[in-house]
């Protein structure tokens, strides 16, 4: 069934918001204040989804398009809107989940600012699965990926590639590193490290960046952040939340570069992780950088007891656990930087925490034209 409906509000994944009867549709790629005929795709009991059949009055934040692949991939959410609009409805999204002032860390990189992709194989065709499911979108371009990424995953695209379910492509400091998952043993591309099946084959072992004056080295397997302007921004702001003490823990430390980041602001840091090849990751860091008040332990950071002057965590999408919580809230450190990328687990964690407030928050377009956000907060122990 077709309907015209006029858009009075718009989510924070890319949809537009209209109603019918006082039933909320979710419109992909409307905008606010346009008026659209849509076409019904769903009819659950609380909302519908619907299509976009005319646009009948335009924005004027609409914009076409850049990416041929943007209906049918999934990746990106905002393309059809300005990046002035999309940081706007954000920031509105933010304001509302969290009832707090929002500070946003500029980024000039809105297209091309990732250094890694990870892509998908079958039936020797490479791309990304389409937004929902695990079919392929097969492409040969990305906007979102860097040049030279682009141009291996164009050479790719022109190789056989049976028998390949998987290709991980990173870029870093213009080397390019690449590790292929499948029934093989061996595969014939130019690139300045390579590895199959995560074992190493040819090339450099790994990848060295530098950012600030430290060096950082990369493995296939190591977590690094996509967008190197991005991880300046969150890192810097949380120099600015706690930017002195005596001892600092670095929880879901990684590779440990926030622990490096932060090392002339403590006498002591210490940077738990329980994936063993991150501490290793660290400890090469750590030694690359000749810095010494840093200690890396590989262990859950459920079990940690030590008490700091001050904590940062910076765990996956779905937060913190209850025992981490619990920990946090009777920790009595002075001040606790939370990094996430996942502001629903956020603001779900930080109201668990009874004798901590929030007091700044910030977020950076880690992840420009999708629906992702990367926030940064400080949390100050209350006084009773």
């Amino acid at each position: 069934m077709k309907y015209i409906v006029e858009i009075i509000d718009e989510d924070n994944i890319g949809n537009g918001i209209a109603k019918i009867d006082n039933k909320v549709i979710f419109i992909k790629n409307a905008l606010k204040n346009e008026k659209i005929e849509i076409e019904i795709i769903k009819n659950n009991k609380n909302y519908m989804v619907g299509k976009i059949i005319n646009i009948i009055e335009k924005s004027n934040k609409r914009v076409n398009p850049i990416c041929k692949y943007y209906e049918s991939c999934g990746g990106c959410n905002f393309l059809h809107t300005t990046f002035e609009n999309e940081i706007n409805i954000k920031t509105k999204y933010l304001e509302r989940l969290f009832n707090h002032e929002i500070e946003y860390m500029h980024v000039n990189n809105e297209l091309n600012y990732r250094n890694k992709v990870v892509l998908h194989v079958i039936k020797g065709k490479l791309g990304y699965f389409n937004d929902k499911t695990h079919e392929i979108c097969i492409i040969n371009h990305c906007n979102l990926l860097s040049p030279k990424i682009n141009l291996k995953i164009s050479e790719l695209s022109k190789m056989n590639l049976n028998n390949i379910n998987e290709i991980m492509i990173r870029e870093i400091d213009n080397n390019i590193m690449i590790n292929i998952l499948g029934n093989i043993d061996n595969f014939n591309i130019d690139c300045d490290s390579l590895y199959i099946n995560n074992k190493y084959i040819k090339g450099n072992e790994y990848l060295i960046d530098n950012i600030n004056n430290f060096k950082f080295s990369i493995y296939p397997e190591s977590f690094f952040q996509v967008n190197k302007e991005g991880m300046i921004n969150i890192y810097n702001k949380a120099k600015l939340y706690i930017n002195n003490g005596n001892s600092l823990l670095d929880l879901y430390c990684g590779t440990g570069t926030i622990s490096l980041w932060m090392n002339e602001c403590f006498k002591k840091i210490v940077g738990i992780d329980i994936n063993e090849s991150s501490i290793k990751n660290a400890n090469i860091n750590k030694k690359l950088n000749n810095i010494k008040n840093v200690e890396f332990i590989c262990d859950d950071a459920k079990n940690i007891k030590e008490r700091f002057d001050s904590i940062i965590v910076d765990p996956p999408r779905s937060g913190l656990s209850k025992k981490v919580i619990d920990y946090l809230d009777n920790s009595k450190s002075n001040k606790i930087v939370y990094i996430s990328c996942n502001p629903n687990t956020l603001k779900r964690d930080i109201d668990l925490l009874n004798n901590y407030k929030l007091t700044k928050l910030s977020f950076t377009s880690m992840f420009p034209r999708t629906k992702h956000i990367e926030c940064v907060c400080l949390l100050e122990l209350l006084t009773h």
